[in-house]
Order: C-alpha cells, then structure tokens, then sequence
C-alpha cells in the first residue's frame, strides 16, 4: 500500500508542469543586458553631448534598428514573466451589430449587412498566465447570448458604474470571434476599470488573402456608419440609462465607420454627452479628407482625439498604394501630417517599436503602447512625463 502511495505521489509530482519563473527571469537578464549594449552603441553614435540627435551620417540606421529590436523582444519576455501567476477569467463584451444572424459552427454573426442592430454580451475566456498584448488561442470565445436592447442597456448600466465604457471598433478583415476576442484582450490589458462594448460591421475576417476582400469590407465599412451612430446615440443620450464616461476605440478601416458615423451625430438634434476620449489607431482614411472633413467634427464631439500612427505599418503601405498613393492617416509621414492642426488633437508615433512583420496591430499588441493607451484612458496628455514620449514639431513620439 505504502509503495503504491509513493508511486502515486511520484507521478503526481512529475505531471506537474515546472515554474517559469525562473528560465523567464534568466532570458530577461540576458535581454536586458544585450538591450544595455544596443543602448550604449547607439547613444554613442545618434546623440550628441546634450543628448539631442547627432547627424545623420553619424547615426546607421542599422544601430537603431538593431535598439528597437531588442527592446522588443526584451519587452515580450518581461510580460510574459509579469503575467506568471494570473489566474484566468472571464470578460463580459457587450456588442451591437448589424451583421447577420449566423448561427452555426460557433460563427454566431455573417459577413451581411443585416440593416438593423442585434444587441447582446459575448462572454471570452482569458487563459491564466495571459501577458499583455498576446491574443493567443486559448484566449477564445466562450458564449454568446442576445439580448433584448432594454435589458441590454440596463446591465450596461449597473456594470458601468464606477468604471468607464470603453467603445472598440474593429477593422479590415475581423470576424465577430476574432473582434470579440481582440476587444476582450484590450479591455483586460489596459489595467483600468472599463467595461468594454464592441461595434462588430460586416468585415468578412478570415480571408488568407485579405486583399481580396477589401473592396467588400469598404463598401461594408461605408454602410456601418448609421448603425454605429444609432449605438453611439444611446451611449452618450443625456438622459439616457448608461451615465459612465465613454471612450472610443478604432482600428484602420473602422475609423472610417467612426468617421462617418460623427457626422450623422452632428447632423441630429439629439441632445448627448461628449466623447471622453476618441482613439484612432493605425486609421486607414485619407489623410487630406480626414484633415478638412472629420477633424473638426471629430474635436467638436470629443474632449480629446489621439491618433495612433506608424511609418512601417505595412497594411497601410499597401493601402496607400490600393489608393493611388494618396497618403493614409496611419502613415505617420510628416508633411501630411502638416494638414492636422487642433490644440485638442495629439499625434503619437509608433515607428520605433517592433510587434510583428505587419506591425498593424500595434496599439493592441504591444504591452508599451497599452501603457500608454492606459494613461490615455486616464487623461494624461502626451507631455505628461509618466508617458515617456519625445516631442516633435506636429507630433510625440516613441523613443527608439
């Protein structure tokens, strides 16, 4: 009996899985202390006695790339080591979405303009140890319920009390799952009490060839933007049941349904409550159109627009291109970037930070930038030293 306990423990023992703790905390002095060398080459190099940039000559870029490199990977390491211990939970999205109904092989919502709103709460599973700015698989869908609008607005309103709602629409190419999960991500990580409700229109999602699609998922975006004001419209109603602050949150293509969407607002008598803040990460819009047609507006319904931008954001490349080498907002290219002139506006740039190869998802990647969306979501400007960003001429941004 004694030798069939010992046994048992044994093998109990070897199941289980070993600490990370420690071979994180090996990688992380490691990185760091490649992260320290990078530094000191390209301090030596890029900046002068009084720390300002040196010429360019004196400055490879191959230095700074090799910087933002490794404060990169120090930085994915780092959150996965801060992540170690987290239990896992649940996150309650709400949702509005005119998709149409789609109810098999756990799909729930149609690449379809269904013309009307369906309102509901998406329950996401976030796995233990879940770090910052990671969506991986397990980070899933657990439940799906539809809700009747009144009932709908009544449990927004009871779980908004003391925290804010944080609005997420999503962009090119985001199925409802994925959408529902990258808001689920976003929401827990930015470590500040919002309640997260996701405006899902009809993007196809999941298409390998994303490109294919584009053109869909334009026309789609073009015919969100009423149904997106009709949600903004009972978020923000003055005497309506939600009283929370409520913040916006858009990626690339849905920052024209954003876009369009105020302009439907500004044209209705509904009296509503500003925007606290509105957020446009990685915008796929014109950048002219968007400097003479929505800024104003944009400023006029918020109390403070940032825009998220990169130069080496390839998605937006590519856009530009698609576009006939009209410049995107989310390019990040300085003399476009002339034409943005608010005192309420704040550009920030993201170039020097590495996520992926695309680097399209930075904001949501990123454990820095969700940092600073953080103090953002908490009304930091960006010369607030606790966001560490370098001033420039029409813009902050991230240092190298």
């Amino acid at each position: 009996m004694d030798v069939l306990l010992l046994t048992m423990v044994l093998g109990s023992a070897r199941a289980a899985p070993p600490d990370p703790r420690p071979r994180l905390e090996r990688q992380v002095m490691r990185r760091t202390s490649r992260t320290t060398k990078a530094e000191t080459r390209w301090s030596g190099m890029c900046l002068d006695t009084r720390g300002e940039p040196a010429a360019t000559e004196r400055c490879p870029s191959r230095l700074e790339r090799g910087l933002v490199n490794r404060r990169a990977r120090l930085s994915l390491v780092e959150s996965r080591l801060i992540a170690v211990g987290r239990p896992a939970t649940e996150v309650e999205v709400f949702y509005a979405t005119n998709r149409e109904p789609w109810r098999r092989a756990r799909r729930w919502y149609h690449p379809r303009d269904a013309g009307t709103l369906e309102y509901g709460i998406v329950t996401v599973h976030v796995p233990e140890n879940h770090p910052a700015g990671k969506l991986e698989k397990a980070l899933s869908v657990s439940r799906v319920d539809v809700l009747p609008v009144e009932e709908w607005e009544s449990r927004l309103a009871a779980q908004s009390r003391g925290a804010s709602v944080l609005t997420y629409v999503h962009g090119f190419n985001n199925s409802f799952a994925y959408a529902a999960r990258r808001t689920a991500q976003i929401s827990h990580d930015v470590r500040t009490a919002v309640v997260p409700v996701l405006f899902s229109w009809p993007s196809h999602g999941g298409t390998p060839l994303a490109g294919a699609k584009y053109t869909f998922d334009e026309n789609a975006a073009a015919r969100s933007s009423p149904a997106f004001a009709q949600l903004l419209d009972r978020l923000l109603a003055v005497d309506g049941p939600v009283d929370a602050e409520v913040s916006v949150l858009a990626h690339s293509l849905g920052t024209r349904v954003v876009a369009d969407a105020l302009l439907d607002l500004q044209m209705s008598d509904t009296p509503r409550r500003p925007l606290q803040q509105l957020i446009l990460s990685a915008p796929d819009i014109d950048t002219s159109v968007f400097a003479r047609r929505y800024l104003p507006r944009a400023t006029q319904l918020s109390e403070r627009l940032t825009i998220y931008c990169a130069r080496d954001d390839r998605a937006i490349r590519l856009s530009r291109r698609v576009h006939g080498g009209y410049e995107r907002l989310g390019s990040c290219r300085p003399e476009p970037m002339a034409e943005l002139t608010s005192p309420d506006l704040e550009i920030i740039d993201g170039s020097r930070l590495t996520v992926s190869v695309v680097d399209h998802n930075k904001v949501s990647s990123s454990p820095r930038l969700l940092h600073d969306l953080t103090l953002v979501l908490h009304g930091l400007p960006a010369t607030h030293p606790a966001r560490a960003l370098i001033a420039r001429d029409t813009h902050h941004e991230l240092p190298p």
